[in-house]
């Protein structure tokens, strides 16, 4: 095989093994990182085989063509090492203890270096093909790389969130930085787990707000509430309704929605915990049909916090606090912080410090 062909060859592959990785949510952990080390490896080869780029970088004249590729290959090289270091930080099989910064966010920035690899892989794909085509036929060219790459801009994330199973060590990632408060705190959350009779093989993804340690399921806004608790101590309360919500997330949604249409406030199941032992109440919730659940709400009109202070933490899959805030400060005669903290569902195994910055804004100076 002649130095062209072999060229072509380990091209091919490096663009096979691009995309199969891009869909690393569909494939053991250990898969995903095995074909991780061998892209990293073709990756050096190609290099090695392309090294005139390197040794002309900078002879000849600069123009816009030019230099708009070398800037796109120099950001694709980058944007692969993030994907590596940040791999190796999440590596939960042959680098599971080479962990490292374990207070970033590594899911997230995982994602996005290969959401930015992505463009600029085909940002490169399109400058070298315009050296070969013109006219209508770069037209139709540059209109596919923009579509390909808005599909993965918006598409790579919805698959992470409805396809990446999510398996946490509860005990772990709930430790973190204590945050002292003046006078007792109550943590109260709202989760489908609790409310719900899941099934034991329920799928434990981020977009359907559960998680699991080993076999135990958690809600996404359980898990929240651990990790306040954790934070500035206390005590936690869960609400239970008397009504039971389906397992299916969508039902979920669709009876959620009817509450929201109907003014419905669920019964609440009793006791509640005494109000006059605590001062401030962290309040954890999904957002719901870009509002608070209306659990939320019967809990809160039933229950008297005047005089205390409400910290709400919300998470939710791309809405924010949506308008959830302002239900909050109708629903209830406590005073409600000036601002909320919000927590993206995939990242919230990654939160813990996000949460203890939260509540340093309210605890003791």
């Amino acid at each position: 095989m002649g130095k062209t062909a072999a060229k072509k060859c380990i091209d091919i592959l490096l663009l096979l093994l691009f995309f199969i990785e891009l869909g690393g949510m569909f494939f053991p952990s250990l898969l995903h990182e095995l074909l991780g080390f061998c892209l990293l490896a073709l990756v050096l080869v190609h290099n090695a085989i392309n090294n005139q780029f390197y040794k002309n970088f900078f002879r000849g004249t600069n123009n816009t063509h030019r230099t708009a590729n070398k800037i796109s290959i120099i950001l694709f090289g980058v944007s692969l090492l993030i994907l590596a270091v940040s791999g190796i930080a999440l590596s939960p099989d042959l680098l599971a203890n080479a962990h490292f910064a374990e207070n970033l966010n590594w899911r997230s920035i995982h994602l996005g270096a290969a959401i930015a690899a992505l463009i600029l892989l085909f940002t490169h794909l399109l400058l070298h093909a315009g050296r070969y085509i013109h006219g209508r036929r770069f037209v139709i060219a540059a209109g596919a790389v923009f579509v390909l790459a808005a599909a993965g801009i918006f598409g790579m994330p919805y698959l992470d969130r409805w396809f990446h199973q999510v398996h946490v060590d509860r005990e772990k990632i709930v430790q973190g930085e204590k945050v002292p408060f003046r006078g007792r705190v109550l943590t109260v959350y709202f989760s489908r787990v609790g409310n719900t009779d899941f099934p034991p093989n329920v799928d434990a993804v981020s977009g359907a707000s559960v998680m699991k340690d080993k076999e135990t399921i958690i809600g996404n806004a359980e898990m929240i509430a651990a990790m306040a608790h954790n934070a500035a101590g206390g005590e936690i309360y869960a609400i239970r309704t008397e009504k039971t919500y389906p397992a299916g997330y969508i039902d979920t949604t669709k009876e959620g929605k009817k509450e929201i249409a109907a003014g419905e406030r669920p019964a609440i199941r009793e006791p509640f915990p005494a109000a006059e032992e605590y001062d401030v109440i962290i309040l954890v919730y999904p957002l719901w049909w870009n509002t608070m659940p209306m659990a939320v709400e019967s809990f809160l009109e039933r229950y008297d916090l005047s005089g205390k202070t409400i910290l709400p933490i919300v998470t939710h899959g791309s809405g924010g606090a949506g308008d959830s805030l302002s239900a909050l400060r109708r629903a209830t005669n406590a005073t409600v912080a000036s601002d909320c903290l919000t927590i993206y569902s995939s990242d919230i195994p990654a939160s813990r410090q996000a949460i203890a910055d939260y509540l340093k804004k309210y605890a003791v100076k």
